[in-house]
Protein backbone atom coordinates (compact mmCIF):
# COMPACT_ATOMS: atom_id res chain seq x y z
CA UNK A 1 0.00 0.00 0.00
CA UNK A 2 1.52 3.29 -1.11
CA UNK A 3 1.79 5.87 1.26
CA UNK A 4 1.44 9.65 1.60
CA UNK A 5 4.95 10.09 2.04
CA UNK A 6 6.17 7.99 -0.57
CA UNK A 7 3.97 9.39 -3.37
CA UNK A 8 4.88 12.99 -2.75
CA UNK A 9 8.35 12.10 -2.61
CA UNK A 10 8.16 10.12 -5.80
CA UNK A 11 6.12 13.27 -7.28
CA UNK A 12 8.92 15.82 -6.21
CA UNK A 13 11.40 13.82 -7.56
CA UNK A 14 9.56 14.10 -10.88
CA UNK A 15 9.05 17.75 -10.52
CA UNK A 16 12.45 18.68 -9.60
CA UNK A 17 14.48 16.29 -12.61
CA UNK A 18 13.30 17.35 -15.57
CA UNK A 19 14.85 19.40 -18.17
CA UNK A 20 14.16 22.98 -20.15
CA UNK A 21 13.91 21.33 -23.55
CA UNK A 22 11.14 18.56 -22.40
CA UNK A 23 7.84 17.82 -24.52
CA UNK A 24 5.54 17.35 -21.44
CA UNK A 25 5.27 19.40 -18.32
CA UNK A 26 6.21 16.77 -16.30
CA UNK A 27 8.88 16.44 -17.71
CA UNK A 28 10.14 20.46 -17.24
CA UNK A 29 12.48 21.12 -13.89
CA UNK A 30 9.97 22.72 -11.78
CA UNK A 31 10.73 24.90 -8.68
CA UNK A 32 9.52 23.27 -5.42
CA UNK A 33 8.86 25.09 -2.35
CA UNK A 34 7.12 23.65 1.07
CA UNK A 35 4.63 26.01 2.58
CA UNK A 36 2.55 25.44 6.03
CA UNK A 37 2.93 21.04 4.77
CA UNK A 38 1.73 22.06 1.09
CA UNK A 39 3.98 21.45 -1.62
CA UNK A 40 4.13 24.37 -4.04
CA UNK A 41 5.36 23.69 -7.49
CA UNK A 42 5.83 26.54 -9.72
CA UNK A 43 7.32 27.06 -13.06
CA UNK A 44 9.23 29.91 -14.84
CA UNK A 45 8.02 29.47 -18.04
CA UNK A 46 4.41 29.21 -16.93
CA UNK A 47 4.81 30.79 -12.80
CA UNK A 48 1.15 29.43 -11.75
CA UNK A 49 1.34 27.83 -8.62
CA UNK A 50 0.63 24.34 -7.87
CA UNK A 51 -0.39 23.13 -4.79
CA UNK A 52 -0.18 19.62 -3.70
CA UNK A 53 -1.74 18.14 -1.00
CA UNK A 54 -2.04 14.30 -0.16
CA UNK A 55 -4.64 12.66 2.47
CA UNK A 56 -3.77 9.04 3.83
CA UNK A 57 -7.55 9.00 4.82
CA UNK A 58 -8.70 9.48 1.01
CA UNK A 59 -5.71 7.62 -0.30
CA UNK A 60 -5.53 10.42 -2.69
CA UNK A 61 -3.40 13.83 -3.98
CA UNK A 62 -5.50 17.29 -4.67
CA UNK A 63 -3.31 19.62 -7.36
CA UNK A 64 -5.06 22.87 -7.35
CA UNK A 65 -4.70 26.20 -8.34
CA UNK A 66 -6.32 29.42 -8.58
CA UNK A 67 -6.93 33.00 -9.85
CA UNK A 68 -6.33 35.44 -6.63
CA UNK A 69 -9.18 37.56 -8.11
CA UNK A 70 -12.02 38.42 -5.92
CA UNK A 71 -15.60 37.54 -7.50
CA UNK A 72 -17.20 38.18 -4.38
CA UNK A 73 -17.52 41.69 -5.54
CA UNK A 74 -18.69 41.03 -8.74
CA UNK A 75 -22.62 41.88 -9.35
CA UNK A 76 -24.66 39.04 -8.58
CA UNK A 77 -26.05 38.77 -11.89
CA UNK A 78 -22.83 38.22 -13.42
CA UNK A 79 -21.35 35.87 -10.66
CA UNK A 80 -24.31 33.94 -11.32
CA UNK A 81 -23.69 33.28 -15.06
CA UNK A 82 -20.32 32.62 -14.23
CA UNK A 83 -20.82 30.20 -11.52
CA UNK A 84 -23.66 28.18 -13.56
CA UNK A 85 -20.57 27.89 -16.33
CA UNK A 86 -18.42 26.84 -13.61
CA UNK A 87 -20.69 23.48 -12.75
CA UNK A 88 -21.37 22.99 -16.63
CA UNK A 89 -17.88 22.84 -16.99
CA UNK A 90 -17.04 19.90 -14.13
CA UNK A 91 -17.42 17.24 -16.38
CA UNK A 92 -14.09 15.75 -16.18
CA UNK A 93 -13.57 13.02 -13.93
CA UNK A 94 -11.91 13.37 -10.79
CA UNK A 95 -11.45 17.39 -11.77
CA UNK A 96 -13.67 20.54 -10.83
CA UNK A 97 -13.72 24.28 -11.13
CA UNK A 98 -14.59 25.64 -7.28
CA UNK A 99 -14.42 28.67 -5.25
CA UNK A 100 -11.58 29.21 -2.78
CA UNK A 101 -11.64 31.69 0.13
CA UNK A 102 -13.78 34.13 1.76
CA UNK A 103 -13.00 36.39 -1.51
CA UNK A 104 -14.66 33.52 -3.61
CA UNK A 105 -11.48 33.16 -6.19
CA UNK A 106 -11.79 31.11 -9.06
CA UNK A 107 -9.42 27.94 -8.98
CA UNK A 108 -9.23 24.24 -10.45
CA UNK A 109 -8.67 21.20 -8.86
CA UNK A 110 -7.84 17.54 -9.51
CA UNK A 111 -7.86 14.17 -7.45
CA UNK A 112 -5.61 11.40 -8.14
CA UNK A 113 -5.31 8.22 -6.13
CA UNK A 114 -2.07 7.68 -4.83
CA UNK A 115 -2.42 3.96 -5.52
CA UNK A 116 -2.16 4.03 -9.03
CA UNK A 117 -0.98 7.31 -9.83
CA UNK A 118 1.95 7.76 -12.58
CA UNK A 119 4.11 10.43 -14.68
CA UNK A 120 1.03 10.35 -17.90
CA UNK A 121 -2.03 10.86 -15.48
CA UNK A 122 0.13 13.63 -13.18
CA UNK A 123 1.04 15.46 -16.74
CA UNK A 124 -2.56 15.30 -17.52
CA UNK A 125 -3.36 16.45 -14.36
CA UNK A 126 -0.82 20.02 -14.68
CA UNK A 127 -2.05 20.61 -18.39
CA UNK A 128 -5.80 20.34 -16.96
CA UNK A 129 -4.95 23.18 -14.29
CA UNK A 130 -3.13 25.31 -16.76
CA UNK A 131 -5.75 24.99 -19.09
CA UNK A 132 -8.51 25.53 -16.72
CA UNK A 133 -7.04 28.77 -15.01
CA UNK A 134 -6.66 30.42 -18.64
CA UNK A 135 -10.41 29.51 -19.49
CA UNK A 136 -11.78 30.59 -16.68
CA UNK A 137 -9.69 33.97 -16.97
CA UNK A 138 -10.99 34.20 -20.30
CA UNK A 139 -14.64 33.39 -19.43
CA UNK A 140 -14.81 36.65 -16.09
CA UNK A 141 -12.60 39.06 -18.59
CA UNK A 142 -9.55 38.82 -16.89
CA UNK A 143 -7.02 37.63 -18.93
CA UNK A 144 -4.80 40.55 -18.59
CA UNK A 145 -4.98 39.72 -14.49
CA UNK A 146 -3.57 36.38 -14.79
CA UNK A 147 -0.49 37.69 -16.87
CA UNK A 148 -0.08 40.62 -14.48
CA UNK A 149 -0.49 37.79 -11.22
CA UNK A 150 1.59 35.56 -13.73
CA UNK A 151 4.64 37.98 -14.35
CA UNK A 152 4.52 39.12 -10.61
CA UNK A 153 5.03 34.96 -9.80
CA UNK A 154 8.01 34.81 -12.24
CA UNK A 155 9.81 38.34 -10.74
CA UNK A 156 9.44 36.93 -7.11
CA UNK A 157 11.28 33.43 -8.71
CA UNK A 158 14.11 35.75 -10.08
CA UNK A 159 14.60 37.93 -6.81
CA UNK A 160 14.57 34.99 -4.79
CA UNK A 161 17.07 33.47 -6.65
CA UNK A 162 19.47 36.66 -6.51
CA UNK A 163 18.91 36.57 -2.94
CA UNK A 164 20.28 32.79 -3.17
CA UNK A 165 23.35 34.36 -4.68
CA UNK A 166 22.99 33.66 -8.27
CA UNK A 167 24.87 35.59 -10.82
CA UNK A 168 23.89 37.88 -13.59
CA UNK A 169 24.88 35.39 -16.22
CA UNK A 170 23.45 32.50 -14.30
CA UNK A 171 20.37 34.69 -14.50
CA UNK A 172 20.30 35.14 -17.70
CA UNK A 173 20.65 31.66 -18.69
CA UNK A 174 17.50 30.82 -16.58
CA UNK A 175 15.34 33.15 -18.09
CA UNK A 176 16.56 31.61 -21.44
CA UNK A 177 16.69 28.37 -20.93
CA UNK A 178 13.65 27.99 -18.95
CA UNK A 179 11.70 30.91 -19.69
CA UNK A 180 12.49 30.85 -23.57
CA UNK A 181 13.45 34.32 -23.69
CA UNK A 182 16.72 35.46 -25.46
CA UNK A 183 19.28 37.23 -24.22
CA UNK A 184 18.32 40.37 -24.70
CA UNK A 185 14.91 40.08 -23.89
CA UNK A 186 16.58 38.28 -20.55
CA UNK A 187 18.54 41.49 -19.65
CA UNK A 188 15.92 43.78 -20.74
CA UNK A 189 13.48 41.93 -18.06
CA UNK A 190 16.86 42.22 -15.45
CA UNK A 191 17.42 45.32 -16.02
CA UNK A 192 13.23 46.70 -16.40
CA UNK A 193 12.76 45.32 -12.89
CA UNK A 194 15.53 46.88 -10.98
CA UNK A 195 18.48 44.28 -11.83
CA UNK A 196 22.13 45.66 -13.28
CA UNK A 197 25.02 43.32 -14.33
CA UNK A 198 28.34 43.73 -12.12
CA UNK A 199 31.09 46.09 -12.72
CA UNK A 200 34.12 44.19 -12.71
CA UNK A 201 34.96 43.34 -9.18
CA UNK A 202 31.56 44.25 -8.16
CA UNK A 203 28.79 42.07 -6.94
CA UNK A 204 25.17 42.24 -8.08
CA UNK A 205 22.89 44.60 -6.22
CA UNK A 206 19.15 44.32 -5.58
Amino acid sequence: MTSCSEIMGLVEEWLRSGRPDADNLIDFPWEIEKEDGVLVAVHPKFPLRIRLVCSEDAKSIRASTWLAIPTIVKPNETRLILYRKMLRMNTIPLAKYMLVGDEDYIGAAVDLSIESLGKKEFNDALAFLLTAINSIASEIGETEELYRQMLEELIRLVKKHFEEGWGWDKMVRYLVEYVGMNREEAEGFLTKIGMRPPRAGKEITM
